[in-house]
Parts: structure tokens; C-alpha cells; sequence
């Protein structure tokens, strides 16, 4: 018999869902479908309007809570200084996924800082290279759009942020288009103020002034590279600083809103089943995204008086246990190999703690590679367990040659190679945000024909977080890369970028060993 809050949980929660959120409602089902229809409006407004039709659906979707219990909304409130913060909703990114936690006191829109963060959320997703100034710029003017069940409405005036500008010196131009995450005007609070309140301004400006078909074409330009500014509004910035000031006086406040129609046809709504394990399961994964971890083990108990065979129960109590040095978390990833979303992410943690012989765990990495992932580290879990099968290929070979080791070469580690060999650079070459030098044994070798450019997450570009990793190549007649060694990585984090993107170049058809140097560069 399932426990009384159990039972409650599983009949009061719904659940709705597109391929990008999932919304978990306690408060009836058509208020979630109104947020969902909202949410999808949004991501319809974002690719409408500057053009991020590109950009790729999470991984997994990300997921929503509308909260009635009030005793709920503020145990999952989020904390400042302490002390509980009441809101009525916020954006909390997680370890595997994102969440949205609303509570019904949000009524029509969606609350400010949950579209502020959604439009990151989805430039992250679209844009190559992302100035401070257009990041946040972006995201606090489309913190202000207003969406009902048929238009959006977009470009509405903030009067807080317009007083600010009013009662402060703006910076010039020169200044502000160069501030960056070191910049003061980002991190102390009154400048920051300043800044976000500028770049909102900014952002309405190049949106609905006389520079909105240029700055149009400059957001395509960043979809697929780095793109100055200056090239596509070719105004000198004093110009540009007397124009812009000009229409935060007198024109910002006059300025129609732009008006849309919402689509239903670019999406589908879907009404899975929900349980109430899945619910304390969101609930766990948000506390453990905020190391919260005696809140995430108290609702994770809860799951197991539900369904004690939940395998992304499983894959939690796994993260746990890694976190706390608690009991075993093998076994537990080992059960959460069979969850469809989170089995990568359980066969990364196994190959993490050097178990590299399951087979669950080799399946889940090369099936979740095939699809594209963009999780780096299947990509590094799958080099370990290839390396990890080069060398017990070689020590067979040394046991069949008979002879010893220390004698022969095919015996050698790669890190004894690594060492031993003398390798003579003979090609190298840059591009957008990464470099390679090629090096071999003779100083002559097979040059790169296609290069596809490594995957740099977002998060280590804003923290301008370098890499190097050092390679070493075995080519095939036609070019192509028939096996990979990893030598060394720093940090240890892009040994799966490089090993992951590495195997897709293709170099001149000549047969031959080489080594590559990948440095990832900010």
C-alpha cells in the first residue's frame, strides 16, 4: 500500500510535454498546458525574431514544476543569504538538466528572471561567440515580453531600468561594448546595475531602431562564427553613442511594440503519464544541483517506499553516493544503464571510477556518440575504454611474440611512447577558438584535408578556461583516423572534446602515425 503522500502525489500531479520541457503540474492540467503553450510561444519568439532557428533542443528537456502546496513552494524557495527568498519562479540549472520552478501565484507570464534566463538558456544554444553586452543585453530585453493565447508582444518598456539610465551617467559607448565577466561593470553591484540596465536599452535600440536590419544581419553572422560589430553597424561610435542616448531620452517610451501571432503547429503536446516518484525524483535532482544533499536523500527515500526499482532512482542514489564517499555507487549506475535519458550519464560515472569492461556501459556511450551528443565526457568515457582495449591488444601481442617487455615496441604503454618518441612538428593551422600542430618522428607527414572544429561548452568559454590536449594519430590509406591515443589532457576535461571530434578529420591518403597537439583557446 502506498504511503498516504505518495498517494496524494500520484493523484494530484499531471504532466504535459513538448520535446523541449516538461511541465509537472499539481495545480490541474490546464494551467500546465497554458504554461507549456507559453513556453513554446517563447522559444517560437526567440527563433523568429533573431534568428536562432538553428538552435539544437536540449538533451534532455528541460523541466518545469507548478507548484499549488504552498509548504512545497517554499521548501523548493531559493536561498539568499540563508534565508528563503519567496518568488514566484525562478530558473535553477541543474547537474543533468535544467529546471523551471513556478508556483501558482504566477499567473498569465512567466516571470522575469524565467524568460531572462531561458533566452541564455537559448543563445547559448545558437551563437558561436556571445559579447557580455549582447548576452545580457538580449536577455533582459526579452525578459519583457508579454504572450497571450493568440499574440506576443514584444519590445514592451521596462520603466525601472529606464529610470535608472535617467538618474545615471551612461557609459560610452567605447566602454560599454568592451566589458566582459572581468569587468567591474559586471561584477559589483550599483555598476553592474548601470550596465544591465544600458544593455537593455542597447538591445531595444538595435531592435527597433534605425540599425535593425544590420544588427539582424550581425546575429546571423555569430550563429556560425565571431563577427565584430563594427562590420555590420558601420556607424563611428561617436555617432552611434549620440544616436543611442537620443533615443533613451526621447524615444525609447513611444516606441509600438512589435506584435505576433503564436503557432501551435511547430510543436506538439504530449500527456505522459506521471507518477509520484517522478515528481520527488525533480524534486531530488534540485536539491542535488544545489547541494542540498540531506533534502535530495530525504525525497530520494521517498522513492524507494514508490517504486524501489526506478532505474533514474537508481542513477540519483549512484550521484550520492559519489558525493557523500557513502556506500558503492557501481552497482547504482550499473541499474540506471537501463534508463533511456540518463544511461550515458550513468556509463560516464562507471568509466570515471575505472570500471571499463560493462558492456551496458560501452552500448549506452556508442549509442549516445552515433546521435550526436554533445556531452563531452561520452566522448572521453569512450576514448578510456578504446585505450583501455589498445592496450590489452598489445600486451596479447607481446605474450604471443614471447618476448619481453621491456624489448618490445608493441608492448610499450602509451605513456612510455609518449615518452620515448622524438616528434618533429611539420603543420600547423588555427580556427575559431582552437589550433593544432601536427608532429612525427620524420618532420614529414600527411596534412589535414577537413577539419571539424571541437565542441568548446559555453560554461569553460565564459570562465576563459584553456585547454591542451596531446594526441596521438594512427591513418588509415584513405586518410581517415583509424585509431586514436590519448598522451595527455589539460585539464583533464577536453581529453573528450579532442578525442570525441578528432576521429571525424580527415587528412591526406597516407598511411602513417602521427601526433596532434588540439589547444582550445578563449
Amino acid at each position: 500500500m502506498l504511503p498516504v503522500l505518495a498517494l496524494s502525489l500520484a493523484l494530484s500531479w499531471v504532466q504535459v510535454q513538448s520535446d523541449t520541457f516538461v511541465v509537472k503540474s499539481s495545480v490541474g492540467a490546464e494551467k500546465a498546458r497554458r504554461v507549456l503553450r507559453e513556453l513554446e510561444a517563447f522559444r517560437q519568439l526567440i527563433g523568429t525574431t533573431v534568428v536562432f532557428h538553428k538552435v539544437e533542443l536540449p538533451e534532455l528537456p528541460i523541466e518545469v514544476l507548478l507548484l499549488g502546496d504552498e509548504a512545497q513552494t517554499l521548501e523548493l524557495a531559493p536561498e539568499y543569504n540563508g534565508k528563503k527568498v519567496r518568488v514566484a519562479g525562478y530558473y535553477q540549472r541543474g547537474q543533468d538538466r535544467d529546471f523551471i520552478v513556478l508556483s501558482q501565484k504566477a499567473e498569465g507570464n512567466l516571470t522575469h528572471v524565467v524568460y531572462h534566463e531561458l533566452t541564455h538558456y537559448f543563445l547559448s544554444r545558437s551563437l558561436e561567440s556571445r559579447p557580455t553586452w549582447l548576452n545580457e543585453g538580449l536577455a533582459e530585453y526579452f525578459s519583457t515580453v508579454q504572450i497571450d493565447d493568440e499574440f506576443i508582444y514584444l519590445g514592451g518598456v521596462s520603466a525601472e531600468r529606464l529610470q535608472l539610465l535617467k538618474n545615471n551617467v551612461l557609459l560610452p559607448m567605447k566602454d560599454f561594448l568592451s566589458v566582459d565577466d572581468r569587468s567591474p561593470y559586471y561584477n559589483e553591484t550599483f555598476k553592474a546595475n548601470v550596465f544591465y540596465a544600458q544593455a537593455w536599452a542597447f538591445a531595444h535600440f538595435m531592435m527597433h531602431g534605425p540599425y535593425r536590419t544590420q544588427f539582424k544581419r550581425y546575429i546571423e553572422a555569430l550563429v556560425s562564427r565571431e563577427a565584430e560589430f563594427s562590420d555590420f553597424v558601420r556607424t563611428d561610435l561617436k555617432t552611434l553613442d549620440s544616436e543611442f542616448q537620443l533615443y533613451v531620452r526621447t524615444r525609447l517610451r513611444l516606441v509600438l511594440r512589435d506584435k505576433l501571432k503564436t503557432r501551435s503547429d511547430t510543436w506538439t503536446m504530449k500527456t505522459p503519464p506521471i507518477t509520484a516518484a517522478d515528481v520527488e525524483l525533480a524534486i531530488t535532482e534540485i536539491f542535488i544541483s544545489r547541494n542540498k544533499l540531506d533534502d535530495a536523500r530525504r525525497h530520494l527515500e521517498k522513492v524507494a517506499g514508490i517504486d524501489d526499482e526506478f532505474p533514474r532512482a537508481s542513477y540519483y542514489r549512484g550521484v550520492l553516493a559519489r558525493i557523500t564517499g557513502e556506500g558503492d555507487p557501481r552497482e547504482f549506475f550499473i541499474d540506471a544503464l537501463m534508463d533511456l535519458n540518463l544511461g550515458p550519464r550513468a556509463a560516464v560515472h562507471l568509466v570515471q571510477l575505472r570500471e571499463l569492461g560493462v558492456p551496458g556501459a560501452r552500448r549506452a556511450l556508442e549509442q549516445a556518440a552515433a546521435s550526436g551528443t554533445h556531452m563531452s565526457d561520452v566522448y572521453w568515457a569512450l576514448s578510456e575504454m578504446y585505450l583501455a582495449d589498445a592496450r590489452r591488444f598489445e600486451e596479447t601481442l607481446r605474450l604471443a611474440d614471447r618476448r619481453p617487455a621491456s624489448v618490445s615496441p608493441s608492448a610499450r604503454t602509451v605513456e612510455a611512447s609518449a615518452v620515448e618518441a622524438v616528434m618533429i612538428p611539420y603543420a600547423e593551422s588555427a580556427g575559431d577558438h582552437f589550433k593544432y600542430q601536427l608532429l612525427s618522428e620524420t618532420g614529414k607527414g600527411p596534412r589535414v584535408q577537413i577539419v571539424s572544429p571541437p565542441f568548446y561548452p559555453q560554461e569553460l568559454l565564459n570562465d576563459r578556461l584553456a585547454g591542451r590536449v596531446v594526441l596521438d594519430l594512427q591513418l588509415s590509406e584513405n586518410g581517415e583516423v583509424a585509431g586514436v591515443w590519448l598522451i595527455s589532457a589539460s585539464p583533464e576535461i577536453f581529453s573528450g572534446l579532442a578525442t570525441g571530434v578528432i576521429r571525424e578529420w580527415k587528412f591526406e591518403p597516407i598511411p602513417q602515425k602521427i601526433r596532434i597537439v588540439l589547444q582550445f583557446v578563449p
